[in-house]
């Protein structure tokens, strides 16, 4: 390891709160959301001239089927932490998705939404047993999901794309697949997946109201109100604190190092840590663990457990929690199995040797890891 690295793993875990217990919590994004519907739409998508394969999530990313849900709970099984509790999946979810059949039906002029349980019908057998595995996962303490935003788009970008007939929303659009890459003669400024950026104030009045709706269905189909959320793609508004903590949210993930958006081009940055807290009395959580498989480098070099390790090691040696980063996009097999088979094979032997390196670890969901900050 270089000194470089070295230097990095110290200082990124040296704010915040410290602990004497050695707590793994693994966040994973965007279980919930759409993005390509399946196999034959990436090919369609692929044949009408867009780049599919040089966007991991354009690639592989789509619902999570029955199959994966199984494959994943088995791996998180596997293992068991020094009082016997197996790992735990924190999965920021998005609870619901574009109801494509409805907003076609009223000439793209209205937005209408439908919760993720109804998503699931439109993809047939392969998908009949998700949202059941989904409660099994919460009582069995191996998934216990947080909010991601209502739907993993920007839903104002979205209509916007639809209602001037933009060519590849239009492509994705007919296919069920939302955030697909742009043709090159398109714009290449595309938020469509930045669930809430703003480019004028007055425009979070309407996430505020997305906020609202998503913490309620959420609470209706999963039998409780998240504590936790992150913003889809990573960007929100501080203007949005306030409608978070009215609905029961007390701590947001976010990058440490975050550029707020205000409006008007505006952006504000705030160094963050885990435990600071805002000015409406929610807690900042950051993630100081990566574990991403379908990155490039890291499948090229099958370099992703050891890399991890290596954060883990330095969260524990400056007595922090070690809160590891991941995402659907490397668990799911609709597209491709064998890049979901390879994930899951590097997610066991990364908690195995978790265990094995550190026998008196304790595996966490996240409401659990941030009672000690």
């Amino acid at each position: 390891m270089s000194i470089k690295d070295s230097v990095i793993g110290v200082l990124k875990n040296l704010p915040g709160k410290k602990i004497n217990r050695k707590v793994v919590c693994i966040y994973i994004d965007d279980f919930g959301s759409i993005r390509i519907k399946n196999k034959q739409a990436y090919s369609n998508l692929k044949h009408a001239g867009l780049d599919m394969d040089s966007n991991r999530y354009a690639r592989y990313d789509t619902l999570a089927s029955t199959e994966d849900l199984q494959m994943i709970f088995d791996v998180l099984t596997s293992v068991k932490d020094q009082y016997g509790h197996p790992a735990c999946f924190t999965p920021y979810v998005n609870i619901a998705n574009p109801n494509f059949d409805e907003i076609r039906a009223n000439g793209f002029q209205q937005y209408v939404r439908e919760p993720f349980t109804e998503t699931l019908k439109r993809y047939g057998s392969s998908h009949e047993g998700v949202y059941t595995l989904w409660k099994q996962g919460i009582n069995n303490d191996i998934f216990y999901p947080a909010y991601h935003g209502t739907e993993h788009i920007n839903v104002k970008r979205f209509m916007e794309r639809l209602q001037a007939n933009h060519r590849s929303t239009m492509l994705g659009f007919d296919n069920e697949s939302v955030c697909v890459p742009r043709f090159k003669s398109e714009s290449s400024f595309n938020k469509d997946s930045v669930v809430f950026y703003i480019e004028k104030t007055e425009e979070n009045e309407l996430l505020r109201e997305d906020i609202r709706v998503g913490m309620k269905m959420f609470e209706e189909l999963l039998g409780y109100r998240p504590k936790q959320f992150t913003p889809g793609a990573g960007c929100y508004s501080p203007l949005l604190h306030k409608a978070l903590k009215e609905e029961g949210v007390e701590y947001i993930n976010v990058q440490r190092f975050y550029p707020y958006p205000l409006g008007d081009g505006k952006f504000r940055r705030k160094f963050l840590y885990n435990g600071k807290m805002n000015e409406v009395g929610q807690k900042y959580i950051i993630r100081n663990c990566v574990f991403e498989t379908s990155f490039d480098n890291c499948r090229r070099n099958d370099c992703a457990v050891v890399n991890c390790l290596k954060n883990i090691e330095f969260a524990f040696m400056m007595k922090a929690p070690a809160i590891i980063s991941t995402h659907r996009v490397n668990y799911v097999g609709s597209i491709e199995s064998s890049h979901r088979n390879y994930s899951l094979t590097q997610l066991k032997l990364l908690l195995s040797e978790i265990v094995k390196r550190w026998p008196d670890v304790e595996f966490m969901n996240g409401d659990q890891m941030v009672e000690l900050l």
